[in-house]
């Protein structure tokens, strides 16, 4: 498993500035390793149909503090978290599921 994390990816949250808040400003709060892979299967075609094809499963070694209100930097692309699934057969990782952002 950790040879496969070979991907680096950062997790950002929306800066909390002063009185204007500047729409799409994030701050990078933890960058770490990470195995990235498409959907594959009944996980494809379930999203295919909910028009969500830009889905992406991030596989990191479990860290508290990241949250659906984070979005993930991959590759100069930004994702929006959709769920944060505990590994339970293997307790130290953690499975993001993370659609594209335009």
């Amino acid at each position: 498993m950790l040879n496969d994390m070979r991907y680096r990816i950062k997790f950002q949250k929306k800066k909390e500035g002063g009185r204007l808040p500047v729409e799409g400003d994030y701050e990078t709060v933890v960058e770490c390793w990470a195995k990235a892979e498409g959907l594959k299967g009944r996980e494809y075609y379930a999203a295919a149909a909910v028009k969500k094809e830009e889905t992406v499963k991030f596989t990191i070694r479990h860290r508290e503090g990241i949250g659906k209100h984070m979005r993930i930097l991959f590759q100069n692309q930004s994702y929006e978290i959709e769920s944060i699934i505990p590994n339970y057969s293997r307790k130290n990782f953690t499975t993001i599921r993370a659609k594209a952002v335009e």
